[in-house]
């Protein structure tokens, strides 16, 4: 199963911008589609013959357990973008996640969330303290391969 980046973060916005932010910021137009996990999705191929897939939902699906089981204020947060594509490429998912990331904070929004399959922060701006620091399992950057789980 292929690997996943999300970045959650509060808008205060109307949906419509957001959308044509994040167009902006991926440079990428995306299309509406109709899945319990995303409102938009656009596509982006890479030379290496695979493709790289952001999911934009504009109201994240997870409920007030998940914000206790993981510390991660996501009931703060209604928009995540999710940046999915095959595991030989993981490394530049996630530099594009962090590109997305550092363009999203620097335009003010907060909190916001920069997450590894939805259990491991890698960055995260929040500045009024909305997360629990305590129960948050965070990214440790000499991870390889599968992200300490044992590899084949």
């Amino acid at each position: 199963m292929a690997s996943y980046f999300e970045v959650y973060f509060a808008d205060q916005g109307d949906p419509e911008g957001t959308v044509e932010h994040i167009e902006r910021i991926i440079g990428l137009k995306f299309e509406p589609i109709e899945k319990p996990y995303a409102d938009y999705r656009a596509i982006r191929a890479l030379e290496s013959g695979h493709s790289v897939t952001f999911e934009l939902a504009l109201q994240n699906n997870l409920d007030s357990e998940a914000d206790e089981d993981h510390g991660i204020p996501f009931k703060e947060m209604p928009r995540v973008l999710t940046v999915r594509g095959p595991r030989s490429d993981e490394e530049q998912h996630k530099q594009t996640t962090q590109d997305v990331f550092i363009q999203l904070k620097e335009s003010g929004y907060k909190p916001i969330y920069f997450v590894y399959d939805l259990d491991q922060v890698i960055e995260l701006w929040d500045p009024d303290q909305k997360g629990d620091p305590e129960v948050m399992e965070f990214w440790e950057s000499e991870q390889k391969g599968d992200h300490g789980r044992p590899e084949d």
